[in-house]
């Protein structure tokens, strides 16, 4: 046979790259499509984490009634964390100190930092949480002593404690612009003789002289209640968009392993 002419060779090759050429590109289409794909699907998981922690907030709708703050063994535990020798119990933010002889009002409570009416959803959130701090619904690591007026504020999310892992440390947080009018509102429920107001303690730092490494609250559940105060802020027109941006910053950056 005679031999086939160099062109047509030539032509076949010719023919075999376009042919690679279009697969290579087809190859490449289809991964930019995967990894739009999976950067939508991450997208996706994303958005429905955070609408998934925002139904499960445990703070939400929690009546005065439901806190039950002086229940249990919290307080025995906290004497036991916090209070040395014969000291008297105070409110870690404030430190005012504690007085039988005040009205309920006055008190300085053991405050859950998880409502103790939401032991259910403690449970189901510590098991996929087991670094929390907290062994139970009453350990030390769930509660902190703070005024009655404090907790309530807490509870209702007008106030929140921001982390620092870093320096063992919290910052008491106002949210609730009401409470730091210097009105009424905003003055704290005392002893006689006290004069503190939300205005005062707004941005108070609590460190080491309070708080250590292994002697503190649960930081993740203390970071876990500022971020449901800090979108129910937004949503109430407290704080504006940059704000919400910066707070949801400073929580993400600060939320710890424990």
């Amino acid at each position: 046979d005679a031999a086939a002419p160099p062109h047509a060779h030539a032509g076949f090759q010719s023919t075999e790259y376009r042919q690679q050429h279009e697969v290579l590109q087809n190859i490449e289409g289809v991964l930019v499509q995967i990894q739009e794909g999976q950067r939508e699907l991450k997208k996706g998981q994303t958005e429905l984490k955070q609408w998934l922690e925002l139904s499960f907030d445990p703070w939400e709708q929690l009546s005065q009634s439901s806190t039950l703050s002086q229940k249990g063994n919290l307080r025995a535990r906290l004497i036991k964390q916090y209070v040395e020798g014969g000291a008297v119990v105070e409110c870690i933010v404030s430190g005012v100190q504690d007085c039988k002889e005040a009205s309920h009002q006055h008190r300085v409570v053991a405050a859950h930092l998880w409502p103790r009416s939401r032991e259910g959803k403690f449970q189901w959130w510590r098991s996929g949480h087991p670094d929390t701090g907290c062994s139970d619904i009453d350990d030390a690591g769930n509660g902190l002593f703070l005024l009655k007026d404090i907790e309530e504020a807490y509870d209702a999310k007008r106030v929140c404690f921001l982390c620092d892992p870093l320096n063992i440390s919290l910052q008491f947080t106002v949210l609730d612009p009401q409470l730091l009018n210097p009105d009424q509102e905003g003055k704290l429920p005392c002893p006689a003789g006290c004069t503190k107001s939300y205005r005062d303690l707004h941005n108070t730092v609590i460190g080491p002289s309070k708080i250590t490494k292994h002697k503190r609250p649960s930081f993740q559940v203390l970071s876990l209640h500022a971020n449901f105060c800090v979108h129910a802020a937004f949503e109430k027109g407290w704080i504006s968009k940059d704000q919400h941006s910066s707070f949801r910053e400073i929580i993400s950056i600060s939320s710890p392993s424990k």
